[in-house]
């Protein structure tokens, strides 16, 4: 598979995230940047907690509130299951300590796997986080997990590929089957999904 050097994310206040052009026509520019809303106050800095969800999304279903694009080009059905773990890095930095993620895109049967231990993944790289805290609905919370793109292994130990993912747990302290929640999955070989309402399942921020 081509691989691209990596682009670092740039997240611009009150912008919306577009989706760059792809150096190459079969691959996805990794460019995530959901917005801060106009009021936002929230932190930057990364405190210690724990991100838990699983579930199910039909994109193309966009959470405009939280900064979809509109556009989606990894489409139908998908199912994933995460746990994330922050912390800080010894320069302050957000770092997932550790973790484990699972999509799989069911119309072109690709699944990915990221594995996150001590702060790095399989691939001894630091996976950099983001939290984004009110997110720009005002209803919860938005993660970014790999500000810089990781890697993740492809339908099993097949190949590899460049992966971000972005999730909003906009129902907390609430019942758990609002609809509101919301995950966005971009990955170098095959797509984006945008930033997508779950038709199923759960995001859940534990907080600290």
């Amino acid at each position: 598979m081509m691989r691209e050097q990596r682009t670092v994310i740039v997240w611009p206040s009150l912008l919306a995230a577009a989706l760059v052009a792809a150096a190459c026509s079969d691959q996805t520019n990794l460019n995530m940047a959901p917005h801060r809303p106009s009021f936002w106050g929230g932190v930057e800095e990364c405190p210690t907690g724990k991100w838990t969800g699983g579930g199910r999304m039909d994109p193309p279903n966009p959470d405009f509130d939280d900064g979809a694009t509109g556009t989606s080009t990894l489409e139908g059905k998908v199912t994933f299951g995460f746990n994330v773990f922050l912390g800080s890095d010894g320069d302050g930095r957000c770092i997932v300590t550790k973790g484990e993620i699972e999509v799989n895109h069911h119309p072109s049967h690709t699944s990915w796997h990221v594995s996150i231990h001590n702060g790095q993944d399989a691939y001894g790289e630091t996976v950099f986080a983001e939290l984004i805290d009110p997110d720009a609905s005002g209803r919860g919370a938005c993660l970014l997990v790999g500000v810089d793109p990781i890697t993740a292994r492809v339908d099993g130990n097949k190949g590899t590929d460049q992966v971000q993912m972005e999730l909003c747990d906009n129902d907390r302290g609430a019942p758990q089957n609002s609809r509101t929640d919301a995950m966005r999955w971009i990955s170098t070989g095959y797509g984006d999904t945008d930033l997508t309402y779950l038709t199923g399942g759960n995001i859940v921020d534990h907080g600290s």
